[in-house]
């Protein structure tokens, strides 16, 4: 039988070598990969936010262009006899899934600080501005079924007299969501 000759130490050493860094390389391409994929999932949700922010803007221009000219009929109104009447739009059609999706996946680790910290204080005050649209529809809708119930009609000018500063409060948040809007916008262009 012939005697079997076992590899030399420094052989051993060479072949232990090259396997662990083929490893490590292997392993590393994977992670660089994989942030690759996450960096263009990320950047794909910011365009989606970015897309979705410029829709609310569009929408609450609308909604606060008529808001502000309501206001303002209906303070001249409560000075003459007037029967022109007008409503309150509350914004509460203002989106953020995009938003909520780019959280919610995990996205947002893969975008600037400053940039995220700037998405979420306009998300923020979009969630203050719903929220009082919201209580504000409600005190609304409980004053009209509160005189529904009691038989009685509603005096418009009362009722507009009470809620004046309610709508004025409510402009005053849209015009901030406005400028948060646009502010984020040019942040995002950039």
């Amino acid at each position: 039988m012939a005697k079997r000759k076992l590899p030399s130490l420094p052989a051993l050493a060479v072949e232990f070598v090259s396997i662990v860094l083929g490893v490590l390389l292997a392993l590393g391409l994977s992670e660089w990969a994989e942030e690759r994929e996450h960096q263009a999932l990320a950047s794909s949700a910011l365009v989606n936010v970015t897309q979705e922010i410029d829709t609310n803007l569009e929408t609450l221009v609308l909604i606060h262009d008529n808001n502000v000219e309501t206001i303002e009929i209906l303070k001249a109104s409560a000075d003459s006899e007037s029967d022109q009447t007008r409503s309150i739009i509350p914004g509460l059609q203002l989106q953020e899934t995009a938003w909520e999706a780019l959280v919610a996946a995990g996205h947002s680790s893969y975008i600037e600080y400053d940039t995220l910290l700037t998405l979420s204080a306009t998300y923020s005050l979009q969630e203050v501005y719903k929220h009082t649209a919201t209580q504000l529809a409600d005190a609304a809708m409980s004053a009209t079924a509160h005189s529904v119930a009691l038989g009685t009609a509603l005096d418009d000018r009362h009722f507009q007299e009470q809620f004046m500063g309610y709508f004025e409060l409510l402009t005053q948040i849209e015009a901030q969501l406005l400028d948060a809007y646009r502010d984020t916008l040019d942040s995002l262009d950039t």
